[in-house]
């Protein structure tokens, strides 16, 4: 049974059958037809690039395979099965590290570096070392992204430890706003009794000369007073010292956070500094004269 493969059409670009057991390639869109022998000799490499640069990457493949049964080494060919399956045209694409979902382990990557020649290993070596490396800095950022939620819940924690304690040391501010934003009337009464009152009572023992009142009276206010404060000291106090770990953490989480920022930073320059040392090795890449 004829085993077909599909190729491109050097003349017109369109698909070609190839019939293996008759060595013989057909064009079924301008009906040219190529011997097996056509396809041994070098055109066969542009006809894989040219299919690989329209992304045609079944074309490609093909002709890749082809390349591959004459010289299981070929460089060119290796390298071409990896780009089809990573659905790349060029080994640049990697310079933007956003668009590469190839891994370090990937099968092609680890059929090239097997069947290649030991001259052009190096070459597969470094990049499945900046596949690693790429791998690694995205490892960094999700380990940052964990930190910096750890932080967020810190800093909710923090700020309601933090309302929390101002409301305890500003009672009366707290309550006297409450009460003019809610009833702006009541709190003018709340406000003009609070000193009417208590100036009213004060004159009232004045002139009818009774100090005894007017020393329970004094005593009474400085007691409310003191209390007051006291309440705002020890519940300020004991708030405070409730805010002391969250702070440790957040401080340590802030330190954990730019550490891993700082080693992300450092690995992204790694893998660009692999990609361009494997992208110079490049045997196929043209030598300056």
């Amino acid at each position: 049974m004829a085993v077909l493969k599909s190729n491109l059409c050097p003349t017109c670009g369109g698909l070609l059958n190839i019939d293996l057991e008759k060595q013989m390639y057909v064009c079924t869109f301008c009906g040219v037809s190529f011997d097996y022998e056509y396809f041994r000799e070098d055109n066969v490499k542009e006809v894989a690039s040219t299919a690989l640069q329209r992304e045609e990457y079944g074309s490609a493949k093909d002709a890749y395979d082809f390349m591959l049964a004459k010289d299981p080494h070929d460089f060119e060919a290796l390298r071409g099965l990896f780009l089809c399956k990573s659905e790349w045209t060029g080994m640049d694409r990697m310079l933007k590290d956003e668009d590469v979902q190839v891994s370090a382990d990937d099968p092609a990557l680890q059929d090239a570096i097997d069947k290649c020649l030991p001259e052009n290993r190096p070459y597969f070596e470094k990049v499945r070392e900046a596949l690693s490396e790429l791998r690694h800095y995205r490892d960094l950022l999700d380990e940052a992204k964990g930190i910096d939620d750890k932080k967020d819940t810190t800093i909710k924690k923090l700020s309601e430890l933090e309302h929390e304690h101002y409301q305890t040391t500003h009672m009366f501010t707290e309550f006297c706003d409450w009460l003019k934003e809610g009833e702006p009337d009541a709190f003018v009464s709340v406000l003009a009794a609070a000193i009417v009152l208590p100036l009213g009572f004060v004159i009232y023992c004045l002139l009818k000369q009774e100090h005894g009142k007017l020393i329970a009276f004094a005593v009474i206010a400085a007691v409310v007073i003191i209390g007051y404060h006291l309440i705002k000291f020890i519940g300020g106090k004991v708030l405070t010292s409730n805010m002391v770990p969250f702070q440790k953490e957040l401080a340590e989480l802030n330190d954990q956070y730019d550490a891993k920022k700082t080693e992300a930073k450092q690995s992204i320059a790694r893998y660009k500094a692999l990609v361009q040392e494997f992208m110079d090795m490049d045997p196929l890449k043209p030598q300056e004269s």
